[in-house]
């Protein structure tokens, strides 16, 4: 009898090999057993030829048996070993996430300033009312206060203006009627700034000092727009 061949992977075709050998051993069996050779060839008195032909059969059939069930246990060994490495290449790593930007860090519009800065009065008397309001700078905002210790907008020009003899009113919208108005464009030091309710005095290169309000006090600042009147 033959052995099964070991280590061979069994695959869809082989339900067809015991067709195949089924189909042989018949085959063999017509060659074996065609007219002429029955003729030339006495039977024997024990084993018949059908005997002869079954027995070998019966061989085939148990060698095809024993190939397909080494077939079939080579595949059972060989099945999990191919799945596993077929799981372990379809695995998809994922990257961790990248860490989150700091944020950007916002930056604040620096306030007015507080101090005087270093600018240079003009010479006279406008001179003499800028250099004295620059001297007020840092001082608090108090409504209707006109000095020496606070100050508000209307005082504060009133004030400076009493230095070089010229009497203002303590309110901002009589203070810009009484005044020559100057054309945008000429404007200088010591001119005196009017907006709605407010009035400042300028100091050149776009800079004004006012008492702003309780929380700013007076303070030196850019000129918000608003129109010149001149008194000297």
């Amino acid at each position: 009898m033959h052995r099964a061949v070991p280590g061979v992977v069994l695959n869809a075709s082989q339900p067809l090999r015991r067709i195949a050998a089924g189909t042989t051993v018949l085959a063999l069996s017509a060659v074996w057993l065609g007219s002429s050779a029955a003729a030339a060839q006495p039977a024997p008195t024990n084993v018949t030829a059908t005997d002869e032909v079954a027995t070998l059969q019966a061989e085939l059939l148990a060698d095809e048996e024993a190939r397909i069930a080494a077939f079939e246990k080579a595949d059972r060994a060989y099945r999990p070993i191919h799945l596993s490495s077929r799981d372990t290449a379809s695995r998809v790593v994922v990257a961790p996430p990248a860490p989150a930007k700091p944020p950007v860090p916002v930056k604040k519009k620096p306030p007015a300033t507080t101090k005087a800065p270093s600018v240079a009065p003009p010479s006279g008397a406008a001179g003499t009312v800028v250099s004295w309001a620059l001297g007020q700078v840092g001082k608090p905002y108090k409504w209707a206060a006109a000095g020496p210790n606070a100050f508000d907008c209307s005082g504060l020009v009133m004030a400076a203006y009493a230095k070089v003899g010229v009497k203002l009113p303590h309110q901002s919208e009589q203070i810009a009627a009484r005044g020559r108005k100057v054309p945008a464009g000429q404007w200088r030091a010591g001119d005196v700034i009017h907006t709605s309710g407010h009035v400042a005095i300028y100091l050149g290169n776009g800079k004004m000092v006012e008492a702003a309000n309780p929380q700013a006090g007076v303070r030196v600042a850019p000129v918000r727009g608003g129109t010149a009147y001149r008194f000297l």
